[in-house]
């Protein structure tokens, strides 16, 4: 298990099954491009930025294109057994109709618990003019105040392996989440909850925290707006002026393929429910001590990067200019106590 006193950003731990990339604390420069790719981007102003749960609409789209999946398959098989082998037609149609109902059973009853669940849903903020974070991870989910330089953050990749079964292959793929934590007051070396965002790749985990970063540190500018991407509709008008792009883009063919997915995904009504959902959710949930917080403090009060931030960004743009990248096992990592060491891999890095 890795203890946090072990944890600096640029730092590696890996083993045969985990790669762990600390990003923060002293959060440096990254040199990638920031992209909000989960969406978790909820508000952004000239004093914090909101992040908060990823699109409800994306996860709920591809649960409806597997259930559908599951409904044609098992379609096709019992018309197969009918048509082939003189099958009465009263069994195919009872199990075709059943397995329509029971997922779509389940399918409402996700929705409607991802509602409820919402409603309850806090988000972190970050202010950029006291340089500090505001998280639910306090008792009873009150939110703490930590420095912004010493929030704690990583990317995990991990090798996830499906065992051998009687008629398939074992086989294995990665998946990396970022992981955003503050230290444990009670315990020298753990942490206090966690805020994970599943990013895929390691490279996404990394240019969402940059969202993040160059909020903090170049200002708003430098961070994506919400729910404004080029390629993703999130808002029910956002999915229906991108699919009529998409017919003047497309040919024939492919636009038929696209309309045939969104039918099997529910394009449109989980769309329609994304913007129900935002509509009937009370986000501005935050207490009024930290409503009082957020307000904005002269430009003169404004907190700035600490001499150690200031350090180990030049140590790492200096490796950057010579053809380095973050995450390279050479990377030079500025330790406050060290001044600088190097990457070492760890043998058991925290499975979380």
């Amino acid at each position: 298990m890795i203890s946090r006193q072990q944890m600096m950003a640029g730092k590696i731990f890996k083993d045969k099954l985990n790669r762990i990339l600390v990003l923060s604390p002293l959060p440096i420069e990254t040199q990638h491009t920031p992209y909000d790719g989960a969406h978790i981007v909820k508000a952004k102003t000239d004093v914090y930025l909101d992040i908060g749960y990823n699109n409800i609409c994306e996860g709920e789209e591809g649960l409806a294109l597997s259930f559908n999946c599951f409904n044609l398959f098992f379609a096709v098989v019992g018309l197969s057994f009918y048509f082939l082998f003189s099958y009465n037609i009263d069994y195919p149609i009872f199990f075709m109709l059943s397995s329509l109902t029971g997922t779509h059973v389940f399918l409402f009853f996700y929705m409607y618990s991802t509602f409820l669940s919402l409603k309850k849903y806090r988000f972190i903020r970050f202010n950029r003019q006291r340089r500090e974070v505001a998280l639910p991870f306090g008792v009873n989910h009150e939110y703490v105040i930590v420095p912004w330089e010493k929030l704690y953050a990583w990317a995990q990749t991990s090798i996830i392996t499906i065992p051998p079964s009687e008629t398939l292959r074992s086989f294995a793929f990665r998946l990396s989440t970022l992981t955003i934590t503050i230290a444990n007051p009670t315990n020298a070396t753990g942490f206090k909850d966690r805020y994970e965002v599943d990013g895929e790749a390691e490279i996404n985990c990394i240019m969402q925290w940059e969202c993040i970063r160059s909020f903090m540190e170049r200002g708003p500018d430098a961070c994506p707006e919400p729910s404004k991407y080029p390629r993703k509709a999130i808002t029910l008008e956002e999915y229906k002026a991108s699919r009529k792009r998409m017919r003047k883009e497309l040919s024939l063919w492919p636009w038929i393929m696209q309309k045939l997915i969104d039918w099997l995904q529910y394009s449109y009504f989980f769309h329609w429910f994304s913007d129900v959902t935002e509509a009937r959710t009370q986000y501005d949930i935050f207490p009024e001590n930290i409503k009082r917080w957020s307000e904005p403090i002269p430009e003169d009060q404004w907190q700035q990067p600490s001499d150690e931030l200031i350090e180990a960004n030049f140590l790492a743009d200096d490796f950057y200019d010579v053809g380095g990248r973050l995450g390279d096992v050479n990377m030079p990592v500025y330790d406050p106590r060290k001044k600088v060491s190097f990457n070492q891999q760890e043998k058991n890095p925290d499975k979380q």
